[in-house]
């Protein structure tokens, strides 16, 4: 039996599991980061953001669009942020191919889903049981690593 992890709070409370100044990403800046995420995937050729996503911001829960715009991939059982595993097989292989399939029944329509959502989470954080954050002072103190 799967007994479902508490969810975040849109803000933190004195019972928040978030650190202060963390928040759960509104709908408007994750569209920002997929969009800028296809952008320097683009402009890199695909090699560079794989590289610079392996190696810089994938240990620290963090894509090279998320890293720029101050955002950040937390596990939703630990609340701590999702490390290289979890980015890369249960957000990018697992997670991934079923949001993709699910984008295509939908006819896209499924991307927008953080503007719906009650935690704004889309159909890969919830396969993952992830949260994207808004973490602008580094709360989980990890090494920063260079852009």
């Amino acid at each position: 039996m799967v007994v479902p992890s508490p969810q975040p709070p849109m803000s933190p409370t004195a019972e928040s599991p978030l650190p202060p100044g963390v928040e759960v990403a509104n709908p408007w800046i994750r569209l920002g980061s997929y969009l800028l995420e296809g952008l320097l995937m683009v402009v890199t050729l695909g090699i560079g953001w794989l590289i610079w996503a392996a190696v810089a911001t994938g240990p620290v829960g963090q894509t090279p669009a998320k890293r720029l715009l101050g955002l950040r991939v937390i596990r939703g059982d630990t609340w701590r942020p999702a490390g290289l595993g979890r980015m890369f097989w249960m957000r990018g292989v697992l997670a991934g191919f079923v949001a993709q399939l699910a984008i295509v029944f939908t006819l896209g329509i499924l991307i927008f889903m953080p503007f719906w959502d009650s935690r704004n989470q889309n159909i890969w954080d919830k396969v993952s049981n992830c949260y994207v954050v808004t973490d602008p002072h580094d709360a989980w103190n990890t090494q920063k690593a260079p852009l």
